[in-house]
């Protein structure tokens, strides 16, 4: 969290340093989106990676938890840049407001979640159900974003299209990965169907 923070900080000074502040605040804010998105896509696709290609995505599902606070910390720098921009006098617009401010509430609505003694203080289904709208929400608000480049411009199309392809293969993997795993849900399940008709039986 502190490496994520610090990282996202120091790029988003080093750029309004450079730029000024009326074109750094902007250039910082871009800047600050892509970094935190990079540390959101692991936790958000790390599973469903080791479910489909094995060990040597483990380590991104094992620590699903602690990028997801990486991200929530580096987003607080970003958050702190459209502070800066309301104070400057150029505020975005309210529906920019309602669409992105609710991901950042579903960032840190998971965060505190993932403490231990609210996780027990919630059922286990729930949170599932909490963390699965929340997750896609957080990608469809930076889907949102990045598939707005003008495809007339190559250099925003460079800035903007990696992000939005690893936006849409994000749902893909997790779609892939369910799919392999539900053939043996549903076996299993007829089995243990089955085992219980017989010990009626």
């Amino acid at each position: 969290m502190a490496a994520a923070f610090c990282a996202s900080l120091g790029l988003a000074v080093g750029i309004v340093a450079v730029l000024g502040i009326e074109r750094g605040v902007y250039v910082a804010l871009a800047a600050t989106a892509r970094l935190a998105f990079l540390i959101f896509w692991p936790a958000y696709a790390g599973g469903a990676l080791a479910s489909l290609f094995g060990s040597v995505f483990l380590r991104l599902r094992e620590h699903a938890r602690d990028l997801g606070l990486a991200f929530a910390a580096a987003l607080s720098v970003h958050l702190g840049l459209v502070a800066c921009l309301c104070v400057i006098g150029h505020a975005p617009g309210v529906q920019t407001f309602v669409i992105f401010g609710a991901a950042a509430g579903f960032t840190y609505l998971l965060a505190l979640l993932s403490t231990r003694r609210m996780r027990q203080a919630l059922p286990q289904k729930h949170w599932l159900l909490v963390r699965v709208v929340a997750m896609n929400y957080i990608l469809f608000a930076f889907l949102l974003d990045f598939a707005k480049f003008p495809s007339n411009n190559l250099r925003d199309v460079i800035k903007y299209l990696p992000f939005a392809a690893l936006g849409f293969v994000g749902p893909i993997l997790k779609l892939a990965a369910w799919a392999t795993r539900w053939p043996d849900s549903g076996i299993q399940a007829a089995r243990g169907a089955h085992r219980g008709k017989a010990g009626r039986a």
